[in-house]
């Protein structure tokens, strides 16, 4: 039987050195303001993604952000490469901005945190994994909630802001919202966003 590529990618990276498939608990904590960018769990993926988040950071002068992945799985929990997906797993890592990331780098045992097992309801539209990038965007509010629900962030006023869709900029942002403004002030060079995030600050302390 002949594997495909996105097959062999599969069954590399959802089942050697990541963590087993078991109940997770909240074992990522972030510590400083970040951005969330969410890829297939595939080589080519991860290596997508590491680069991107990387620029996001850099660009935003932010010292780490977060990859979260995502597998389509059978009923049994079996890695999907074609036809429909019943569950997904759920992977993140901790990205940080220096060094650049690198996929060597992130391919180590310890690294990746396996953030939960997702039932993807009867009732939710979605087409078959290999249909990427639609699979993607359509799972991408499940990967969304499982991040929000096992990550912790480490400061109470720091919240999740999400995006939908092939939209432009990270899938997801965890900041206060004054740090959120004052980011898109930096990474798009404007003024108006500068003064909004002043403003709330003020607001914070006042």
């Amino acid at each position: 039987m002949t594997i495909t590529p996105q097959e062999s990618e599969v069954r590399n990276w959802a089942t050697s050195f990541l963590p087993p498939a078991t109940s997770p608990g909240q074992s990522l904590t972030l510590r400083t303001p970040g951005y969330v960018e969410i890829k297939p769990h595939t080589v080519s993926g991860i290596r997508s993604g590491l680069a991107q988040l990387g620029a996001r950071l850099e660009k935003a002068n932010l010292p780490s952000g977060v990859l979260a992945t995502y597998v389509g799985t059978d009923s049994r929990g079996n890695p999907l490469s074609k036809g429909m997906a019943k569950y997904l797993r759920v992977y993140a890592v901790l990205v940080n901005a220096k060094p650049k990331p690198t996929l060597a780098a992130y391919n180590q045992p310890g690294r990746w945190h396996y953030l939960g097992f997702t039932k993807l309801e009867p009732t939710m539209k979605h087409p078959p994994v290999d249909h990427a990038p639609a699979f993607g965007w359509a799972v991408e509010p499940v990967v969304q909630e499982r991040v929000k629900l096992a990550v912790a962030l480490a400061t109470p006023q720091r919240k999740w802001t999400t995006a939908g869709g092939p939209a432009p900029g990270p899938d997801m942002t965890y900041s206060e919202l004054a740090e959120f403004y004052r980011q898109l002030a930096h990474e798009l060079r404007d003024p108006l966003y500068a003064e909004l995030a002043s403003e709330l600050e003020a607001m914070a302390v006042a």
